[in-house]
């Protein structure tokens, strides 16, 4: 009997087993859902585990994996196939990975929605205020993190929302936790028009119960990181003033200041406890308290610390990657290092590799010889707020105001700078956000909303590349139907409301 993805039980409600013949009876330390949530501490459980998936669904490969498919990296002759469903464009319906993604954002979406309820049912008659008042603010939390898991699976699985898309497939939006096996409830994948309004709509009840204030390098969701995510949203939804809003307000506070020098934008992505100010939120990491993110490499740095080689590197920055960024740019030395990449038998060569990822050294294993290549999730950063900025202004048709929020971040990253004149501003725009999110997932989000092709270029060293005169070359029409990823086969199986609502191409 086939499961249903959408409707995958909260785990830490299933009980491990009986201990007694009279199955009316709970085991001893059971949790079901009719208690699970009685007390202030059952709820601070729940909301804990909120930010445990929050921290797996910011970081790792959810953030770089579809980019392998671009024209950001070269496969190397040594990748062994690793994300090449994605660097061949060979998905089908029956990708493990678009199987994952999709069930594992449902999951999180099912808990959020369990504590929202029972939130809402408990009886707190001998609560005190203060307890009432954090549930409140939990309850707020659990909206957001709602709409911010439908948006990535929008996001994955959707166009990009425009006027002439809204009217396209969404995906199914959960706002009940309901696990059922009659089929006749499942529900539709609705319109991307849907899809984005109830996003919104939970964005507006997140913020009537957030109240916590942001400050730099928070853990937890504050209003600054909700805004910071609805300025995101509005962007994307063609809200431009609502955007410029919301961005501006965030910019013009002073409490996120971008850095200026190499060392200390470093620090950024190397130590956790680095006392910069760019993060609105970074994600709480721990080794010692087995709080750790996701490894946070696919095989870009390949180093092997026994051997002191580079020799596991899977994935080569493309040249016109490494040549769009300008001389002295703070951001360079980071995100990208020169080595001799040695691979198995392959003659060795010099070529950049992706770097950003290197870790923090406080999150290895001790006694590894190797990088850590974990770092705490950023899923807010004020420098992608400052590219909002600029991209709303432009749609706005406020070209100066544009150049402007555009020049405060350059100025910042590039040392010496001076804006000049450009005929494409809105390029320039699309360009700086390539230089400054690499690898933070939002490139294929940019293809799809730029409507641009994916058109590999010149390797760093075509020696180290997997069949050069092939994928060198590589072209993908920005209308290519596998920019989306399918909904599982299983879905599809077992839901008879979207049985017709497959992603083209599948």
């Amino acid at each position: 009997m086939k499961k249903k993805l959408l409707y995958t039980l909260f785990i830490a409600l299933i009980p491990l087993g009986f201990t007694s013949c009279d199955m009316n009876l709970m085991p001893p330390g059971s949790v079901y859902p009719d208690n699970a949530l009685q007390t202030i501490d059952d709820a601070k459980k729940l909301r804990d585990g909120f930010y445990v998936a929050f921290r797996g669904a910011t970081t790792g490969s959810v953030n770089y994996l579809q980019d392998l498919g671009t024209d950001l990296y070269h496969a190397t002759v040594g990748f062994g196939n690793r994300g090449g469903t994605q660097y061949f464009w060979q998905t089908t319906a029956d990708d493990p990975d678009a199987k994952s993604f999709w069930a594992n954002r449902y999951y999180y979406i099912a808990n959020t929605n369990f504590f929202i309820e029972k939130a809402n049912l408990v009886n707190k008659s001998e609560w005190s205020a203060e307890n009432i008042a954090t549930l409140k603010l939990w309850k707020g939390e659990a909206f957001f993190f709602r709409a911010f898991y439908h948006w990535q699976l929008a996001d994955k699985y959707c166009l990009a929302y425009s006027e002439a898309n809204k009217g396209t497939y969404g995906v199914p939006y959960m706002k009940r936790y309901e696990a059922t096996s009659d089929a006749s409830k499942y529900p539709s994948r609705g319109t991307l028009e849907d899809t984005y309004k109830n996003i919104l709509e939970d964005l507006d009840s997140a913020a009537a119960y957030i109240t916590t204030e942001g400050t730099p390098k928070s853990t937890r969701i504050t209003v600054d990181a909700l805004n910071a995510f609805r300025a995101r949203i509005a962007l994307y939804h063609g809200d431009y003033q609502q955007a410029v809003d919301l961005a501006s307000a965030l910019v013009n506070s002073g409490k996120y200041q971008l850095t200026s020098t190499p060392e200390a934008f470093n620090a950024i992505w190397t130590d956790t406890d680095a006392s910069q100010s760019e993060d609105i939120v970074q994600l709480f990491v721990s080794y010692e308290k087995g709080e750790m993110p996701n490894n946070n490499n696919y095989g870009f740095i390949g180093y092997d610390g026994n051997a002191k080689k580079y020799q596991y590197v899977d994935y080569l920055p493309e040249q016109w990657l490494i040549d769009i960024y300008p001389e002295k740019d703070i951001r360079f030395g980071t995100y990208f290092k020169e080595v001799k990449v040695e691979i198995s038998s392959y003659d060795p060569g010099i070529a950049y590799i992706f770097y950003k990822y290197v870790g923090d050294q406080t999150l290895k294993t001790p006694g590894s010889a190797n990088n850590s290549e974990r770092v705490a999730p950023k899923p807010f950063r004020i420098a992608e707020v400052h590219l909002i900025l600029a991209e709303a202004y432009y749609r706005l048709g406020q070209a100066a105001k544009a150049q402007d929020a555009l020049t405060a971040l350059r100025a910042k990253r590039i040392p010496g700078y001076t804006p000049g004149s450009t005929s494409d501003l809105l390029e320039e725009i699309r360009i700086e956000r390539i230089r400054e999110l690499i690898g933070e997932g939002s490139y294929v989000t940019d293809l799809k909303r730029f409507g641009k092709d994916v058109e590999r270029k010149d390797a760093v060293n075509p020696a180290l590349i997997y069949m050069p005169g092939t994928y060198q070359d590589y072209h993908v029409s920005a209308n290519d139907p596998k920019f989306l990823w399918p909904i599982p086969k299983e879905e599809i199986d077992a839901n008879p409301n979207i049985k017709n609502e497959q992603n083209p191409g599948y």
